[in-house]
């Protein structure tokens, strides 16, 4: 599996909308906090909305919520509907199948088959709720002075 930034990112805006509990989050609470490009986030917002994790209101006193609890968000949900599969390849995908050049072993199938399970039963299993709860346990027990915020690839500043 690998996930793209888009994934990526979309996983942090909904941690971030998440983390705001029943209030409006503000896209630019998102930007800031993760340093996610203002352009590349509203495409994957956009993404993530029509998909029916967010709900979206405009105004000053608009933003994004969650458009379901959080506990019934798994991230193989969240990761599918930005990247697709989680298989590492599309010849063992369950919801994006498509035929590949390792059908001609079986033996290969198998231990991609047997990756993609193993994968696919960390993320179908994890909410985001999970990730919410870790996440602000991580920010009481870890001292502000160790924490980093992760910087956008060089090919992205500006």
């Amino acid at each position: 599996m690998h996930m793209t930034t888009a994934s990526e990112y979309g996983c942090l805006a909904l941690l971030a909308i998440a983390d705001s509990a029943n209030e409006w989050c503000k896209r630019q609470e998102v930007v800031e906090r993760f340093d996610i490009p203002v352009s590349y986030l509203e495409q994957i917002l956009r993404r993530l909305t029509t998909a029916g994790f967010l709900v979206s209101r405009r105004g000053a006193d608009g933003g994004f919520r969650l458009a379901k609890p959080a506990s019934e968000i798994a991230i193989a949900d969240v990761v599918r509907t930005v990247d697709g599969p989680l298989a590492p390849t599309r010849s063992v995908s369950r919801y994006f199948y498509q035929p590949g050049p390792l059908e001609a072993s079986h033996a290969f199938q198998s231990l991609f088959r047997r990756v993609r399970d193993a994968v696919a039963e960390i993320l179908e299993h994890t909410t985001l709720e999970d990730v919410l709860v870790h996440e602000r346990h991580a920010r009481r027990t870890t001292p502000l002075s160790r924490r980093r915020r992760v910087a956008r690839p060089a090919a992205r500043r500006r």
